[in-house]
């Protein structure tokens, strides 16, 4: 059962989204004296600081102004798909079964977003005239990972290079809306809980029957 999940459902969305983030509002930034004197791994720290407590405009001042707006779409988009992929699961877990609620799981979407990703390790940093990496790790797995930014006007600046696609808030808004659907058809009985558990398939076409317009709408690797 969980081999017909993931090759209806899970992989597409992870693979074409870490294949896209791999690849490499307001648009004005203020200096402060504190930005100026931060070294690329304080930047990158402190960009995943505010990530994590949901300060969207305050990650701009982290991030190269000219690629800020599609960074901080980007993850407001996924955030919001993970909402609903919670809020479903958590629903499917005390309704039916905590099996059932771990097939159709989209929570691994966030282990692969490169630098936001849960449970970053940092690691050293490296300059060379105005750029810098600082490498890290997911969950302590190898290949080690590595951060970009760029030196300007005396301070430094994650560079998410090309990876998040202009695409990608659109499709995982419409995902996101999709799980919503999802779920409030099992609110409402569609497919019926007894028809789930003597057929758990039946669950996970109704999820993958959500998420397919969303799907489509993801870029291409």
């Amino acid at each position: 059962m969980r081999r017909s999940v993931s090759s209806a459902v899970r992989p597409f969305v992870l693979a074409t989204l870490l294949a896209t983030l791999s690849a490499g509002c307001e648009r004005g930034v203020s200096l402060d004296k504190e930005a100026a004197t931060r070294s690329p791994r304080e930047t990158i720290e402190g960009l995943l600081a505010v990530r994590k407590d949901g300060s969207y405009g305050r990650m701009r001042s982290f991030i190269l102004p000219e690629r800020a707006d599609e960074v901080i779409q980007t993850l407001s988009a996924i955030d919001e798909f993970l909402l609903a992929n919670r809020n479903l699961c958590n629903y499917v877990r005390d309704e039916i079964g905590i099996g059932f609620a771990e097939l159709i799981d989209q929570a691994p979407v966030a282990g692969n977003l490169e630098v936001f990703s849960p449970y970053v390790q940092l690691a050293s940093e490296t300059v060379s005239g105005d750029h810098a990496q600082v490498s890290f790790q997911i969950d302590g797995r190898l290949p080690v990972k590595r951060a970009e930014l760029v030196l300007r006007e005396g301070r430094w600046f994650y560079d998410p290079g090309e990876g998040f696609d202009p695409a990608l808030p659109a499709a995982f808004k419409q995902m996101a809306h999709g799980l919503r659907q999802a779920l409030e058809a099992l609110r409402a009985g569609r497919p019926p809980r007894e028809a789930i558990l003597s057929d758990p398939e039946q669950l996970v076409r109704e999820v993958r029957l959500r998420l397919q317009p969303g799907v489509q709408m993801l870029p291409m690797p």
